[in-house]
C-alpha cells in the first residue's frame, strides 16, 4: 500500500480535476457531468483530507440554494451509495428562472454552487419556474 502525503494526496485530486496548484487550469480530458471534471480515486476514501475543511451535506445545499436563488422551493438528496456527500441530486423552483432556457438556468445553480462543485463527484440538477412546478404538483 503506498501512503502519500496530505499535498501528494491534495496534487492527485487537483491532478484529476484539471486544476493546478493555484487553483486554476482547464481539464486535461475525462467527462464531466454538469460542468465539473471527473477526479480520481482517492486512497483515502471518500474525500481527500483537504477537501473536509468543506463539509458537504445535503442541508447546507439546500439552504445555500434556497438563499442565493431566492427559491421558494429545494429538494436535495445525497445520492452517493455510501453517503459520504460527493454525489447530488437538487430539485429548485426559483422565479429568477423565468424566461430563461434550460442551460441558463443550469449555469445559475453552478454558479451558486461554484466552489462546491469543485469536491462533488456527481451533480444532476431539475430547475423549474414556479408556474412549472405548480403544474407538476398538479400531476
Amino acid at each position: 500500500m503506498q501512503i502519500l502525503t496530505e499535498a501528494e494526496t491534495e496534487d492527485s485530486w487537483k491532478t484529476g480535476l484539471g486544476i493546478g496548484r493555484n487553483g486554476s487550469g482547464a481539464s486535461k480530458g475525462g467527462s464531466s457531468v454538469a460542468g465539473v471534471s471527473g477526479g480520481v480515486p482517492s486512497p483515502l476514501g471518500c474525500r481527500p483530507r483537504w477537501a473536509a475543511t468543506m463539509e458537504l451535506s445535503a442541508e447546507y445545499l439546500r439552504e445555500k440554494l434556497q438563499r442565493d436563488l431566492e427559491a421558494e422551493h429545494v429538494e436535495v438528496e445525497d445520492t452517493t451509495p455510501s453517503r459520504c456527500a460527493s454525489s447530488f441530486r437538487v430539485l429548485v423552483v426559483s422565479a429568477k428562472f423565468e424566461g430563461k432556457p434550460l442551460l441558463q438556468r443550469h449555469r445559475l445553480v453552478n454558479t451558486c454552487l461554484a466552489e462546491e462543485l469543485l469536491h462533488i463527484h456527481a451533480f444532476e440538477q431539475k430547475t423549474l419556474t414556479p408556474e412549472q412546478w405548480a403544474r407538476e404538483q398538479q400531476k
